[in-house]
């Protein structure tokens, strides 16, 4: 499927406040998809020649849209590594 060059894809999330929703325009393709996906109603605003979305805009809740922070990675000492796989080895399924 033809699409935007790398250094063209983007994806935007405009949120307004007084409407409590979400303007979402991508190019990014897994972003088109899942926009697709989640969207009742989207406008496909730019499509290949086999009539795939390219470019799609679509209105989300606020509940469609979700901000995390990304999870804190455990540093595990030597010894707790130990400890643990300790604990896991009588679980473990002899081979």
């Amino acid at each position: 499927m033809p699409q935007y060059p790398r250094t063209e894809q983007e994806t935007t999330l405009v949120f307004d406040r007084e409407s409590n929703e979400w303007t979402a325009y991508s190019c990014v393709p897994t972003h088109v998809r899942r926009i697709i996906d989640i969207a009742p109603v989207y406008t496909v605003l730019d499509r290949a020649e086999s009539g795939d979305a390219l470019a799609v805009r679509a209105t989300l809740t606020a509940k469609q849209v979700r901000m995390v922070t990304e999870p804190q990675r455990r540093e595990l000492t030597d010894e707790q590594r130990a400890e643990i796989a300790a604990r896991l080895r009588p679980k473990r399924p002899s081979e």
